[in-house]
């Protein structure tokens, strides 16, 4: 079912928490609301599950008003941050847990959620015979199992090392698109809201800043917080010379859409440097090389003193000392002011 929230305050006695946060989830979409610790977002997630009342404000899930609904009149389902499975209880009676007793179709639907999370098979295993990420998988199954509006996940992968974290959330993403279930991931982790989701919204200080698709709100960030906070940004001082180009210490830049001329700052993204050799484009020195196999991470003093931080592709060749060149590649982002 569509979700959607509009205009939602909240206070905790003095201290306002949501300021009218607004958020749109289509049926069966995936939507990140990626924000940093205290902006609001568990608290909006609570609102929608029905823990917490809202001030002023609506939750609609599908066509109908569920603020003011106690949380199990809402048909919602809860991946909390941890599995938080009844330890005494096996994975099926876990899954089975919101299932009315003696229902008709009972056992099968316990069969069909664990199939649908890759389980199949491990309903008489008990929660401390089964991994961490297949723990969080039983939860997903749990939630999914009452067949519910909507899901919500509270930072569902915290509590796995990384390794572990990034296959476990893509199967808990294929598991939703195979239930068609509409879903809010609440996270502070970048990498997984764009990775993850159909959309994201951006949440700063109680607000939706920026909704969109992950490509969209990375490549057009609204604001300079925006872009800093999605994804890495070198952040300099910049001077828009008319509608297309930019000027900063790296030189005359075209720009990322029109605007105004005038002092701001230009945000660059790390895959946007180019390391050349000396003599092309500004001089710098490597301070350190990372490699992950894939790509690698590289660090380069500018001879202004200003440290950026390069994307290449797999091995590179150099080295902490070299001398090297820095060009920009693409438009960038340019915020006035």
């Amino acid at each position: 079912m569509k979700l959607t929230v509009t205009d939602v305050h909240k206070s905790f006695g003095a201290t306002q928490v949501l300021r009218g946060a607004s958020l749109t989830v289509q049926e069966g979409d995936l939507a990140a609301v990626l924000g940093p610790s205290g902006c609001g977002k568990t608290t909006l997630l609570r609102i929608v599950a029905g823990f917490e009342n809202l001030d002023t404000g609506s939750v609609r899930i599908g066509d109908r008003e569920v603020a003011g609904l106690p949380p199990e009149k809402r048909k919602v389902g809860i991946v909390p941050q941890e599995a938080a499975l009844f330890p005494h209880l096996s994975v099926a009676r876990n899954v089975g847990f919101g299932l009315p007793r003696g229902s008709s179709g009972r056992t099968e639907r316990i069969e069909e959620c664990l199939e649908l999370v890759g389980l199949a098979g491990y309903g008489e295993r008990m929660p401390h015979q089964i991994s961490g990420g297949q723990q969080q998988r039983v939860a997903l199954a749990r939630a999914l199992a009452p067949r519910p509006g909507v899901v919500l996940l509270d930072e569902p992968f915290n509590a796995l090392d990384r390794s572990l974290r990034v296959s476990v959330r893509d199967e808990v993403r294929a598991a939703l698109k195979r239930a068609g279930a509409t879903a809010v991931l609440v996270t502070h982790d970048q990498e997984e809201a764009l990775s993850m989701a159909d959309t994201v919204a951006v949440m700063r200080e109680g607000l939706i800043v920026q909704e969109g698709t992950p490509a969209a709100v990375y490549a057009a960030p609204r604001d300079l917080g925006v872009a800093t906070f999605v994804g890495e940004a070198v952040v300099l001082a910049a001077s828009g010379g008319g509608r297309d180009t930019v000027s900063c210490e790296l030189g005359s830049l075209p720009r990322r859409g029109d605007g105004p001329a005038g002092p701001g700052r230009v945000a660059l993204r790390p895959e946007q440097f180019v390391l050349r050799t000396p003599g092309e484009g500004s001089g710098g020195l490597v301070e350190r090389v990372e490699f992950f196999g894939h790509d690698a991470a590289v660090t380069v003093a500018l001879e202004s003193g200003t440290v950026i931080r390069a994307r290449t592709r797999g091995d590179v060749p150099h080295r902490p000392g070299d001398r090297v060149g820095v060009t920009v590649e693409g438009p960038v982002l340019f915020f006035a002011g």
